[in-house]
């Protein structure tokens, strides 16, 4: 059945809009102190350019055969000519992103020695994108929303979904009849409202909801008071080792995280929300839709790194 669904995801269009990030991995050898200060010296061998934030979504939606537009704002920058490149490299298509002046391309850092982490340095300005730059988004938005099959809006609180662009793009959404997935950050979390499917981690449910959920018994009553208070079709809540509990108006599961002996979370809600959008854009049920994505999510997680699903991990 999986197979029929994949093949079908050639001819699905879906829209990701967020906040776009450059990932930036250095990787070298540490063998020796600096004179100057304190501190070891990292022999900087190799650095490669990757796509984060929304555009890693993208990445997992071609890799999985989909067709992916995004809809972002970078800088006028150096750093935004870089991702304009990976995007041609990998065919995101990109006529929604925009560069803003004065604006800085948020970026990350992560220095390694051999593949042990060292630092990370961060580049960003969390500040609103401006009203003008909203008001153009607003108008690709609803050019791209009427070829678009699902929408997933992916928050990493890095200025581009602001309170009035998110109350337009649900409001664009549903007159288009396009299903919002929604990766959220608490800070807007409240703003979402009706989407098709929200999916909070642990730590976001907690805040909105300001307890702790700290066994299973626990996040099923998070996950109703979730979609009662959200209005949203689907609720996902994500607990780590812990699996997942979706709940909608039907029916509400938990879905067992898949034991692995060495776990590397970076970007498995990632992964999560784009098998989770690309399988439902092609008809399929979205309780098997969470199925298909724990699994992917539980295959990311053996690999080192921020890598892309891809369709043999989902059979």
């Amino acid at each position: 059945m999986i197979k029929k669904h994949l093949q079908s995801l050639t001819s699905k269009h879906i829209t990701v809009i967020g906040d776009v990030i450059l990932d930036i991995f250095s990787t070298g050898n540490v063998d020796r102190k600096s004179p100057e200060s304190p501190v070891d010296i990292l022999d900087l061998q190799k650095s490669d350019d990757r796509l984060g934030g929304a555009l890693n979504v993208c990445l997992n939606l071609i890799s999985l055969g989909a067709n992916a537009e995004v809809v972002g704002v970078t800088g006028d920058d150096f750093e935004a000519f870089r991702l304009e490149y990976l995007c041609d490299k990998h065919m995101i298509k990109r006529s929604g992103m925009l560069r803003e002046k004065g604006r800085i391309t948020t970026s990350k850092t992560r220095f390694f020695h051999n593949e042990i982490p060292l630092l990370r340095v961060d580049r960003e300005l969390r500040m609103p994108i401006s009203e003008d730059m909203q008001n153009f988004l607003i108008k690709v938005i609803q050019r791209i929303l009427k070829i678009t099959d699902v929408c997933i809006l992916q928050d990493y609180n890095k200025g581009v979904l602001t309170p009035r662009l998110i109350e337009g793009i649900m409001s664009m959404a549903k007159k288009e009849a396009v299903p919002v997935f929604v990766d959220p950050k608490i800070e807007n979390i409240d703003l979402y409202k009706g989407a098709f499917c929200i999916k909070p981690n642990r730590h976001e449910a907690e805040m909105k909801l300001a307890y702790k959920i700290d066994d299973i018994e626990t996040a099923k009553k998070a996950s109703r008071e979730l979609l009662d208070s959200l209005k949203c079709e689907n609720i996902l809540l994500t607990l780590g080792d812990e699996g997942m509990i979706f709940r909608n108006h039907e029916q509400i599961l938990h879905i067992p995280a898949i034991p692995i002996e060495i776990a590397d979370i970076t970007g498995a809600g990632d992964t999560v929300i784009s098998v989770l959008a690309a399988l439902y854009s092609t008809g399929m049920p979205i309780e098997t839709c969470v199925q298909y994505a724990n699994q992917a999510a539980a295959a990311i997680c053996k690999k080192h790194g921020v890598v892309p699903v891809i369709p043999d991990m989902l059979f």
